[in-house]
Order: structure tokens, then C-alpha cells, then sequence
């Protein structure tokens, strides 16, 4: 590909940098330009500059050698105005971009590139002092290196469509800041389309401060992320029908979630518990609502299990909270229900303890219940076996004891009942009942009386019932007769150990 291949001409777009094709380059004017790019001795570099005669070669080093002296001779040959706006669009350079400019009557232009690209000394600020005019300035403030430039030419301005194109194309949000605090910057469209498309908070926060148009804050507001920016924005919203809109009408979840934290107003806060789509926000508004019914609507409905706890906490309606004790299908919501301050009827508690189908939920009841009577109607109630056994502890009735032992629906819980029995009659016709070995054995190792223990020994057909008996009988004699005459050898040899240890 030869040197200038690269630079083709294209009807639609003409790309920057490039010569058009059909211009034809005579070999000694791509020598000389080979020489003034790349020779190592300067001064044959500037002869053959200045010998170039060729406007696109001129032009072509003008954008590109390295050279400052090599590209301004460059520069100096151009005649043709389209290419010297070429050179003054696109060089890679400023001072030939500024004497392009200059050349084509641009002193502003000329200038602002002088201003945009070097620190700030005496000679460039004796230039800069000089400029008036604001698209330059504008120019300046956007590009130019040195800050205090920049900043002193945006305090020159006062256009406001100026400042306005200053804020969406400066990179240094001080700038932009600054520019929308210029009393001439007044159109609340404008600064409305700043709020929502600038990335700096301390920028979009100096837009808002200026927009009183509350219509427009709202649509600011519906969108905006930054927490911060959206509370200075509802400060100073004052019409409540524009909270309204943004709470029920707001994308964002985090938007309607600060609103409804200052929101008071109770008839919209259970507007957002009942229908807001993030459940979050719906916790958040049932927070502040005693509204009864819109609570128990909550608690009833809502799919998420933590905006119904929250609802749950706050009911008051006793009957409420145990249907929901018993019917929700998460234990957190149940447990709340149960615990709630608003059951205090130990007959409350006992209605959630027999019909519950969960054992938490039915110890939880229990802890409020006191009275025997209720403990027992649990234990005949309930739907569950477990929670039948846990009231033994605060059974003592000597009856309904009896009568669990003699139901025997659970030999364990049987046993458990019949461990609470101290009277010796009672036990022995408990014995005599015959209603199970584990019973009868448990029964015999209660019986304190010789006589007894010596009849049920000489009648009982279980060993184990014997072995019992054995184990509690005093008597050597006794013993004795049941080492030699019982029928089960372990028993025998129970006996024969008895007698060792009475010794």
C-alpha cells in the first residue's frame, strides 16, 4: 500500500485525515514529504518543506509530523480554505489547529485553542483577558487543562442556551455545578433534563434547588436512585397529591419505600399495603396503619410471609389472631398470632392448643394456660398426641390420671400418668385391671405391702410381673420357695440373688 493508498474519497462520508484517491501525487512531492517526516537532520527536513508545492502533502504533514517547526511550514503552504478548515478540525495538534483557525479569520477560534492546551502563564492569560465572545469562552471552559481557566471563563458567561450546552458536554462536574448556579440559568426544562442525565449528585442537586415547578420535581423523583437527591426533592414538594402520584405510580421500589416513611396519611398508607408490589414497601406502610380491617385484610392475603407478621403484630381482634394462629401456613406468622398481647382468654388458649395442628404453636398457647381444667380438656381435645402428653406435667387429678392409665391409648403415656399415682389402693386395682405387663410391672414396683406383693408373686403368670415382686419382697422364706419352685429360671435365679443381698 503506498503512502497516500490510505486517504479515499467517499461520496457519503468523507472520512477525516484522508486525501481523496484521484488526486495525483507526483513522486517528488512524496519524496520531499518522505524526507520531512523522517529524515534525522532537521534542516534537510525544513528544505524539503519548503520545497513541497503540493496543498494535500502540506496538509497531510500539517495534521500529522511531530515536529512543530516541520508542521507549521506545513501549515503556512496551505491556500485552500476547505483545507485549512481540514487542518484546523482535525491536526493532531493545537498550534496548528490555532494558526489554521487564524489564517481563516478565526482569531476566537485561534485563541481558545492557545487557552485549551497550555497552563496557565502571563502571555496566555494576556490573551485569554481579551476574549468576549462566549461561544469561545464556552470552548475554554469545557476543554481547556488548566482549572483556573476553565473556571474563569465560565464566570465570563451569561448566555443562558450557552451555559445550558456548557452542562451536558463539560467533563468537570465543578464546572457544570457552577454553570447551573449562574443566575441566568433559569429554564426549569432544561435544568429538569440536567437532574435526570447528570452523573453528579452535587450538580443535580444545585438543578433542583432551582426548579420550583413541582410537577416536574415529581417526574424527577419517580426516577431518580440517589436516596439523598430524592428527599431533598420531596422537601420541597408541597402539593400532597403529587406524593400521591409518586408513591403509587413510582418504577422504582426504593422511591415509594422513602416516600412512605413521611407519608401520615393513613387512608393511602393502607392504599400501599394492600396493593403495592414490593413487599417491602408494603411492610413498611403497614408499620404506620392501626386501620384494623386493612390489617387483617394483610394478614390474611398478603403473599409475603414477613408483611403478614408485621400485620399480625398489630391486630387487636382476638378471634383474628387465633384463626390465624391456626391457619397460616408460616410458623413465623403463626407464633406472632399466638403471642400477640391481644389474646389474654386462657379459654383463647385453649381453643389454639387443641385445634392447632402444629406442636409449637400448641407449647406456645400453653405457656399462657394455668388451670388444671384446661390442661385436661387439652388432654382430651387435642389433635395431637404430643401435645396430649405434655399436659401431664400439670395434671394431677388423681381421676383423669386413673382414666388415662385405663384408656391405655399409649402405654408410655400410661406409665407417665401412673408415675404420679401414690396411693397404693389405687395402684393395686390399677394392677388388678390387668391392661398391660409394662403397667403391671410398673405398678408392682409402687406396691409397698409384703402381702400383696407375696399374693401377686404366688398368681401372676408374667415372669416379669414376678421378677418385680422378687425385687421388692423382704422375706428370706419367700424368696427361698421362689429359688426353688418357680417355673422361669431367670426369676429363680433373681430370688436366689435377693437372698444373697438380705443377707
Amino acid at each position: 500500500m503506498g503512502l497516500f493508498d490510505r486517504f479515499k474519497k467517499d461520496k457519503k462520508e468523507k472520512k477525516v485525515n484522508e486525501i481523496p484517491t484521484e488526486i495525483e501525487i507526483p513522486e517528488v512531492e512524496l519524496q520531499l514529504k518522505e524526507i520531512a517526516m523522517n529524515s534525522k537532520n532537521r534542516n534537510e527536513r525544513a528544505v524539503a518543506v519548503n520545497n513541497i508545492t503540493n496543498q494535500y502533502v502540506a496538509l497531510d504533514l500539517a495534521k500529522n509530523v511531530k515536529d512543530r517547526a516541520i508542521r507549521l511550514m506545513a501549515a503556512n503552504k496551505l491556500e485552500d480554505e476547505d483545507l485549512l478548515w481540514d487542518a484546523a478540525k482535525n491536526s493532531n495538534f493545537y498550534d496548528v489547529r490555532s494558526f489554521a483557525y487564524e489564517r481563516l479569520g478565526e482569531n476566537n477560534k485561534s485563541i481558545a485553542e492557545m487557552v485549551i492546551n497550555q497552563k496557565k502563564s502571563p502571555q496566555i492569560t494576556e490573551i485569554f483577558n481579551k476574549i468576549e465572545d462566549e461561544e469561545t469562552l464556552k470552548d475554554i471552559a469545557i476543554e481547556a487543562k488548566d482549572k483556573k481557566y476553565r473556571k474563569e471563563a465560565l464566570e465570563k458567561i451569561s448566555d443562558e442556551k450557552i451555559l445550558s450546552d456548557l452542562v451536558f458536554k463539560a467533563k468537570d462536574k465543578s464546572i457544570r455545578k457552577a454553570a447551573v448556579l449562574k443566575d441566568s440559568f433559569t429554564d426549569e426544562d432544561t435544568l429538569q433534563e440536567i437532574v435526570l442525565t447528570d452523573s453528579d449528585s452535587e450538580v443535580k442537586i444545585a438543578a433542583i434547588n432551582k426548579i420550583s415547578d413541582e410537577e416536574k420535581l415529581v417526574e424527577i423523583a419517580k426516577e431518580e436512585d440517589n436516596a439523598k437527591i430524592r428527599n431533598i426533592i420531596f422537601e420541597k414538594i408541597t402539593n400532597q397529591d403529587l406524593i400521591k402520584d409518586i408513591v403509587l405510580n413510582s418504577k422504582k421500589s426504593d422511591v415509594r419505600l422513602d416516600l412512605v416513611k413521611i407519608i401520615d396519611d393513613e387512608k393511602l398508607l393502607s392504599e400501599i399495603a394492600l396493593s403495592d408490589e414490593d413487599s417491602v414497601v408494603r411492610s413498611e406502610a403497614i408499620k404506620k396503619i392501626s386501620d384494623e380491617d386493612t390489617l387483617v385484610k394483610v394478614a390474611r392475603s398478603d403473599s409475603d410471609r414477613f408483611s403478614r407478621q408485621t400485620a399480625v403484630k398489630k391486630i387487636t381482634d382476638a378471634d383474628v389472631l387465633i384463626d390465624i394462629a391456626l391457619n397460616d401456613e408460616d410458623s413465623f406468622v403463626r407464633t406472632h398470632a399466638v403471642t400477640n398481647p391481644n389474646i389474654t382468654s386462657e379459654e383463647d388458649f385453649v381453643k389454639i392448643a387443641v385445634n392447632t395442628a402444629h406442636e409449637d404453636i400448641a407449647r406456645e398457647a400453653m405457656k399462657n394456660i394455668t388451670s388444671e381444667s384446661a390442661y385436661v380438656k387439652i388432654l382430651h381435645d387435642s389433635k395431637l398426641a404430643s401435645v396430649r402428653k405434655d399436659t401431664l406435667d400439670n395434671i394431677d387429678e388423681l381421676k383423669v390420671l386413673v382414666e388415662i392409665i385405663l384408656a391405655n391409648k399409649d402405654v408410655d403415656f400410661s406409665l407417665k400418668a401412673l408415675n404420679k399415682i401414690d396411693d397404693e389402693d389405687i395402684i393395686v386395682k390399677i394392677y388388678e385391671q390387668n391392661i398391660h405387663e409394662d403397667i403391671s410391672v410398673r405398678c408392682v414396683s409402687k406396691i409397698r405391702s409384703q402381702s400383696t406383693l407375696t399374693d401377686i408373686l404366688e398368681k401372676d403368670k408374667s415372669w416379669r410381673v414376678r421378677e418385680a415382686c422378687v425385687k421388692k419382697i423382704v422375706s428370706k422364706k419367700v424368696l427361698k420357695n421362689v429359688s426353688v419352685s418357680d417355673e422361669n429360671e431367670y426369676v429363680r435365679n433373681v430370688a436366689k440373688n435377693r437372698i444373697q443381698t438380705l443377707s
